[in-house]
């Protein structure tokens, strides 16, 4: 199937600079609507359809060969922060945002605890690995 997949870099005061990767998906806002600053210049959800997925990678890139990389799962985003580059001005994600890519791709497996994707004719898998997820290239 294919789904929209985002990759975001992200220089953050706080968490510092890493890459926020999107798969687009259906289904109700987690907590990230509450955790939201109101003054601040992130896109709004006004899509009840469809979230984006998120989940951060600490170190800014996909993964060599047989390494694994922690993919930390984040709140889910609106639809509408698909398209987002700019300037986080207030809360815990304040910073500069740069937008990679944005694009469908094939994802064949998407579940809650699996996701394995294509990306640059390179396949990937993400599973559940304690309360975080790992990221390896197949």
């Amino acid at each position: 199937m294919k789904k929209l997949l985002i990759i975001q870099e992200h220089n953050a005061d706080k968490a510092g600079f890493h890459w926020d990767i999107r798969f687009e998906s259906s289904g109700e806002l987690d907590s990230y609507i509450h955790k939201r600053n109101n003054n601040s210049s992130e896109p709004m959800n006004t899509s009840s359809e469809k979230v984006l997925r998120s989940f951060c990678i600490p170190k800014h890139r996909f993964p060599k060969d047989d390494e694994k990389l922690l993919c930390i799962p984040t709140e889910d985003h609106p639809w509408e922060y698909k398209d987002f580059s700019g300037v986080i001005e207030h809360g815990y994600g304040k910073g500069e945002v740069n937008l990679i890519f944005n694009n469908y791709i094939e994802v064949p497996i998407f579940t809650r605890t699996e996701i394995e994707f294509i990306y640059n004719n390179i396949k990937y898998k993400m599973f559940k690995f304690k309360n975080n997820f790992l990221i390896k290239k197949i």
